[in-house]
């Protein structure tokens, strides 16, 4: 299944398609101003490495701006935060399980540039902060990050959307349908994974430090309002 969408993702990128990121579809005029806000269904938090666990997300936001600058070029900032339900985690230097949750803190910075009228390119820099409730120090990971992005519009209101994105251990990738529901608002449902490899994982009071992956997957449910 995990290959059928990464190919359809794929697809889209490679259709000849229009640009897109968070909001499906990027205006490049100048002053030209998107607002999203919303947050995931089905989401899980997933560590592997030193602490091995898995759980349904219990709350959390998303969010993001993206303003147009002229010339096929625009910049955008996102972020979001995420806390899963408790559950148990296994350490193999322990040999222990405990009882946590995942936290998940999340900001990045892009510059979109449309590079022909049909595909645009995404770079930037991107940062979490993880950690394990109180049981494991707040690690931070940050890397620049760059990728495509793509749209295919199905009729006058609704709009297939695509993005992939990687850098040195990070990689996210979402696919998804954008619905004009206004003159200037469109909802945004999407399916989405984002990966982060070599997280620092302290836990002091166990003397223990190690290095830890972390997955964050699910449905993202997003309302956006254009402003010119």
């Amino acid at each position: 299944m995990k290959k059928k969408i990464a190919a359809a993702v794929f697809g889209l990128l490679m259709a000849g398609v229009t640009a897109v990121y968070a909001s499906p579809v990027t205006d490049f005029e100048k002053g030209h101003v998107t607002v999203e806000f919303g947050s995931t269904l089905n989401s899980t938090f997933n560590g592997s490495g030193e602490v091995t666990g898995e759980a349904g997300g219990k709350s959390g936001f998303k969010y993001g701006v993206t303003a147009g600058l002229g010339d096929d070029w625009a910049i955008q900032f996102k972020g979001g935060k995420f806390k899963s339900e408790d559950f148990s985690a296994y350490s193999t230097s322990l040999n222990h399980t405990v009882n946590t949750y995942g936290k998940s803190t999340h900001q990045e910075i892009n510059v979109i540039h449309r590079i022909s009228p049909n595909v645009s390119a995404v770079g930037g820099w991107v940062q979490n902060k993880f950690s394990y409730g109180n049981t494991v120090a707040p690690a931070t990971i940050a890397s620049f990050h760059a990728g495509f992005m793509a749209d295919r519009k199905l009729n006058e209101k609704a709009t297939l959307f695509a993005a992939v994105l990687g850098g040195k251990d990070v990689l996210f990738w979402e696919a998804g349908v954008s619905y004009k529901i206004a003159k200037d608002a469109h909802f945004n449902v999407s399916y989405g994974e984002r990966e982060f490899k070599n997280v620092d994982l302290d836990a002091p009071a166990y003397s223990l430090h190690k290095k830890e992956d972390y997955k964050l997957k699910g449905i993202t449910c997003l309302f956006s309002v254009d402003f010119k």
